[in-house]
């Protein structure tokens, strides 16, 4: 009897023992998880109970809970399904209750480190680098170098916290230089400006890929993600061809709008989830690789028109690029679309001019060179900030 008894205890034991072992799991559904706007999908359309994923450097999410556990190792979930061996997995970057892991595999589950007392925490996991491939997808099906978040799992009587909000949010949109080439350890103009507006209030999201202009194709060559706005055969800035299959401008991927059934952005499906701010940085890959100057006039102008269309109220800021390239187009028609549009007076340009540009003309400069180095970003990113145009 004594033996029975013993055995059962034992049993009992580990059975308890196990089940903290494994933890609990926080699906992506819970109330604690909020993701960047307007970079996540999920296995249901924009959302999903299984997983969301991302391909955009930069996108991020939080999870925000609490715990009566002083040595929590809180184990972030992951669909690694996709990865075939023909890129390098993506690289995370977790930020718990301000201790930083920096380099991240993305593996099937991931240890983060940094609990060392009992109470509130808030996870900050990034999208820190990804190749530049295989990232769009094609229509229907999904990009396999993706991020693929399918919950968190917390020690027995974890609770998670309520994080979600409605917050103003800003849509960064722009090429390798947006992406953060040249500095990738969260070192982007990209990811330093999105710090500020998270000090104001704002969400945001980074979307921006590698080789990506007005009308050319991202990633790399021949590159599977659409141009922002592609016309053709255009002969001034109110004709041509557009082309939806192959511009971005309203998607997130190849599968999944940007718009919300009205036709406007919307920062994780439903409606009256529009941007408060816009800001656009494109130019430089339509110059480096001579895509059609009218055809890249034309987009300029006629994808004023569709983001005003999608995002009425936003702030729209045309970031000139930093090589000055195609900046007289830029001035040019943006001026056309304001005097076509005179009540529009949400429409501005930063442009940080030709010193800026006579710096980066030297390779490996102390601004770096076409790709700026992390002293560049940290630069350009400062005089950026200062001249956004925020809701309040």
């Amino acid at each position: 009897m004594i033996r029975k008894f013993t055995v059962g205890l034992i049993v009992c034991v580990f059975a308890l023992f196990l089940n903290a072992a494994e933890g609990v799991v926080h699906a992506v559904t819970s109330p604690g998880f909020v993701f960047s706007p307007a970079n996540w999908v999920g296995d249901q359309g924009r959302d999903g109970e299984k997983f969301h994923q991302t391909w955009n450097p930069g996108a991020y999410f939080r999870f925000t809970w609490e715990s009566q556990s002083k040595d929590e190792v809180p184990v972030l979930l992951l669909d690694a399904s996709t990865y075939n061996g023909s890129f390098p997995p993506p690289v995370l970057a977790a930020c718990l209750d301000g201790v930083w892991s920096p380099n991240l595999g993305s593996a099937k589950e991931i240890e983060i480190q940094g609990v060392n007392r009992a109470g509130k925490h808030t996870l900050t996991v990034y999208v820190k680098k990804t190749s530049q491939v295989k990232r769009w997808g094609t229509p229907g099906v999904s990009g396999s170098n993706v991020v693929r978040i399918t919950g968190i799992k917390l020690v027995e009587g974890s609770r998670a916290l309520d994080a979600k909000s409605d917050k103003n949010w800003a849509l960064i949109v722009g090429d390798s230089i947006t992406e953060g080439c040249g500095a990738y350890e969260l070192e982007a103009y990209s990811h330093l400006v999105g710090q500020a507006l998270r000090s104001q209030d704002y969400e945001y999201a980074i979307s921006a890929c590698g080789w990506s202009g007005w009308i050319n194709r991202g990633d790399n060559p021949p590159g599977d993600v659409p141009g922002w706005y592609v016309i053709s055969n255009s002969t001034k800035p109110e004709d041509g061809t557009y082309d939806d299959q192959n511009s971005r401008w309203n998607k997130i991927d190849s599968c999944h709008s940007l718009l919300d059934s009205r036709g406007r952005y919307s920062a994780y499906g439903a409606t009256g989830q529009e941007p408060s701010l816009i800001m656009i940085n494109y130019g430089t890959n339509d110059s480096l690789h001579r895509s059609n100057p009218d055809d890249v006039r034309a987009s300029i102008f006629q994808s004023l028109g569709a983001m005003r269309k999608a995002a009425p109220e936003a702030q729209i800021v045309y970031i000139i690029p930093f090589g000055q390239y195609k900046a007289a187009d830029l001035y040019q028609m943006i001026d056309l679309y304001k005097k076509a549009n005179p009540a529009d007076k949400k429409i501005s340009i930063i442009d940080l001019g030709l010193d800026t540009a006579r710096a980066l003309t030297v390779k490996n400069g102390y601004w770096g060179g076409l790709h700026p180095n992390p002293r560049g970003h940290a630069d350009f990113a400062s005089r950026i900030i200062v001249q956004l145009p925020l809701a309040r």
